[in-house]
């Protein structure tokens, strides 16, 4: 996923700024999942549709060109999906959004009183274990070799 630079002034100056870096990675998280998804249920109607005209067009003998043409668009959204891979960022999305979101809730949920340094702290770290997390859930996606063997979706493994 690519992570947009947080403007440091935004929440940096915020009365709670902990809660403030949280809120906004949680939107970064929900713009992510939602986008991804969208791409994903495209690619995936894009292959099922372009799959299943192919069948047909065969079957009521229509011109050649016509046929490789729309098995030429199964054949791009079989790519499309490999390369991108929105459905397993999807995934990642929500599930890190989802992690983040607790937290922050259970930060909310303390009393003004009670959120002091160490409880800033906890959702401070909470909010770092979710990157993590999210790091290595994209490293191992990576050196995951697709179904065919070869190379992982997005190019070689660095060394």
């Amino acid at each position: 996923m690519r992570r947009r630079t947080p403007d440091a002034s935004t929440w940096l100056n915020a009365p709670d700024p902990v809660l403030a870096l949280a809120q906004e990675n949680l939107a970064f998280y929900e713009d992510v999942r939602d986008s991804s998804r969208r791409w994903y249920r495209v690619s995936e109607l894009g292959a099922l549709v372009t799959s299943s005209s192919t069948v047909v067009a065969a079957g009521l003998n229509a011109p050649a060109w016509l046929t490789a043409l729309i098995a030429g668009g199964a054949l791009f959204f079989t790519g499309f999906r490999q390369v991108f891979g929105h459905g397993p960022r999807y995934v990642l999305a929500a599930q890190s959004r989802e992690v983040l979101r607790r937290a922050v809730n259970r930060y909310q949920l303390l009393p003004e009183s009670d959120r002091d340094d160490s409880a800033r702290q906890e959702l401070l770290t909470a909010i770092e274990r979710v990157g993590d997390e999210e790091l290595r859930q994209w490293v191992e996606q990576r050196h995951q070799p697709p179904f065919g063997g070869g190379e992982p979706a997005g190019g070689p493994a660095l060394p």
